[in-house]
């Protein structure tokens, strides 16, 4: 299926060691025109000379960017990128490959995975003290437990509580084995904003990859890719996502009815391969980035929107980059979008 299903090769790259990458796309960041969109706005080039961008978080005037970097030397280059004034800066004490960011109160909150001597240690981390150039507190608040295959978007409820998505398999590979393959697999986790009392919020989820909430709601849109291989062309979706759920993968994958008759049903089935990945919510549209486009092909991804009602249709609203996307973010009525040439654009809606 599409490239970004099996652990999002370009994500996964920045895994372990020994891992593989998407290659840069030559001269992305100089001659191609930006990408346009569908609603009169000119889409503007924020900042180049990032890897993957995969997530966003904002504060005041700055823009911060999760990176899963791209193999270079085999040691993972990622981190979190600081954006201010169209230059982009690696903040000291990064984890190499992040997944997941948001700020709240205070503290600028990070999922991802540090080497730990020649393997990788998955964890959650809070930066506190932000001076305008790097954080005077950076605390690790949660590490997985061993055998764990990694993190995907971060988001807090209205209660309070830390979210996020577990990966399918970044380490070794999973596409729709047991739910005791790894530990975790197919969940969303919730914990305390200090990392502590973690419990498992949903489970039977494919690949939770990030995730939105509502205003006052602890219930979040979550995009989620369907199954790679082993069965023919499963759909992708969109949940909405309450706690206790059960959404029956890998039993269910929406391919026989039957079998997913006692299972949580999706908020939207959308057709396979169409890789929703970034999320971003704004008086009641959706915004979602298509990695490879409408027909799953590519080249370059769209990002769409989509009124939160059940039945409404998707819209392109941006297109015409010159790689995947990936990473989406929301400040205000800006928004965010990274693609894998490195480069972070933004348009208004």
């Amino acid at each position: 299926m599409a490239l970004s299903r099996t652990a999002a090769v370009a994500l996964a790259s920045a895994a372990t060691a020994a891992f593989a990458s998407l290659p840069a796309v030559a001269g992305a960041a100089s001659g191609p025109p930006p990408p346009t969109s569908t609603n009169g706005h000119a889409v503007q080039l924020v900042a180049s000379g990032m890897h993957t961008p995969t997530s966003f978080a904002f504060h005041g005037g700055t823009v911060f960017e999760g990176d899963g970097g791209v193999e270079t030397a085999k040691i993972p280059n990622g981190g979190v990128f600081a954006i201010r004034h169209g230059i982009a800066t690696l903040i000291p004490g990064s984890p190499l490959f992040v997944s997941g960011l948001n700020w709240h109160r205070g503290a600028l909150y990070v999922a991802g995975g540090a080497l730990n001597g020649t393997s990788i240690a998955w964890v959650i981390q809070k930066w506190t003290g932000w001076n305008g150039a790097m954080f005077a507190h950076q605390r690790t608040i949660y590490r997985a437990p061993a055998g764990f295959q990694g993190f995907n978007g971060i988001g807090f409820g209205a209660n309070g509580r830390l979210y996020v998505g577990v990966d399918v398999g970044l380490l070794n590979h999973n596409d729709h084995g047991p739910a005791n393959i790894s530990p975790h697999v197919y969940q969303i986790l919730s914990m305390t904003a200090g990392g502590r009392h973690v419990q498992v919020f949903a489970r039977g989820i494919r690949q939770p990859w990030q995730m939105v909430f509502p205003r006052g709601s602890n219930s979040p849109y979550v995009t989620n890719l369907g199954q790679d291989s082993g069965a023919k062309n499963p759909p992708d979706f969109i949940l909405r996502v309450r706690a206790g759920q059960n959404y029956g993968f890998p039993t269910c994958n929406h391919t026989n009815a039957r079998a997913c008759r006692r299972f949580a049903r999706p908020w939207r089935m959308l057709r396979p391969h169409l890789d929703p990945m970034g999320i971003v919510l704004r008086r009641g549209t959706l915004y979602i980035t298509s990695f490879l486009g409408p027909r799953g092909k590519g080249p370059g991804g769209v990002v769409y929107a989509l009124r939160a009602r059940r039945h409404s249709a998707l819209r392109p609203l941006v297109k015409g980059f010159v790689a995947p996307i990936v990473g989406l973010g929301r400040s205000g009525r800006w928004l965010y979008v990274g693609e894998l040439t490195g480069q972070v654009f933004r348009v208004r809606i």
